[in-house]
């Protein structure tokens, strides 16, 4: 598939917040997106070190039967240092060159990272989104400073989100009684539409581990611990 080249990869920290302030811009969460066909997963691993590569791999599954149609990896060494708020330059060139050998183009991506939600409003989500010119909904491990005590057991229960820039995602039970994820809409999608579509790319008969793989790929995968929120929240659901 074809993506755009709309900015150099080698480039300094303030040129990076420059071309970071323009793109995010371009973002949009208004557009619905109601029947792909074709769902991109977009997954990151690799070291994280100012100088260390970066890895993508990235799978093609037909929607809603969920089965699988490619596989791409794409890897990708970083001279960008780690800077806060600025680490998609850092993991986003992996991601453009696996999704750029694929032989099938998506209608959706669902990436790991963050879409508009954070401080700067442009994840690694949104980066790819705008680079592909696709809806993207970024997921990613809630922080521990948020707090979901309220949060409903139920798959489907979600809470809301908004940073002090008002932008917003929300913590969503995918699983009965397992961590939530953090979904935030990237770029050509709406939060309902991110929500809905993420329940059923990941539905109710994931094995626990498998979710919890997703959830946490760095971790030993303890699912009673998993199943064992030490955060605590506030807010209630939305049903």
């Amino acid at each position: 598939m074809k993506t755009h080249q709309l900015h150099k990869w080698t480039i300094s920290p303030e040129e990076a917040r420059s071309i970071q302030k323009n793109l995010c811009a371009w973002v949009s969460t208004q557009e619905r997106c109601q029947s792909p066909s074709l769902v991109a997963r977009i997954e990151f691993s690799g070291s994280q070190g100012d100088q260390g590569s970066s890895q993508s791999t990235v799978t093609i599954k037909s929607f809603p039967s969920l089965g699988f149609l490619e596989r791409k990896v794409g890897i990708k060494k970083s001279g960008f240092p780690r800077v806060p708020g600025l680490i998609s330059f850092q993991k986003a060139p992996s991601a453009i060159s696996a999704l750029e050998k694929l032989s099938h183009t998506p209608d959706l991506i669902i990436c790991d990272g963050r879409g508009i939600t954070g401080p700067d409003s442009f994840g690694v989500a949104s980066h790819v989104g705008i680079l592909a010119n696709l809806p993207t909904i970024g997921i990613r491990p809630p922080k521990a400073r948020f707090n979901y005590s309220t949060l409903g057991e139920q798959r489907g229960d979600w809470l809301p989100l908004a940073d002090e820039t008002g932008n917003s995602g929300v913590l969503l039970r995918v699983l009965d009684g397992l961590d939530p994820l953090l979904v935030s809409p990237a770029h050509k999608i709406t939060q309902e539409d991110a929500i809905r579509l993420l329940l059923q790319f990941f539905p109710s008969t994931i094995p626990a581990r498998e979710y919890i793989e997703i959830l946490y790929p760095e971790s030993d995968h303890d699912i009673e611990n998993a199943m064992q929120p030490q955060l605590k929240a506030a807010g209630n659901n939305n049903s």
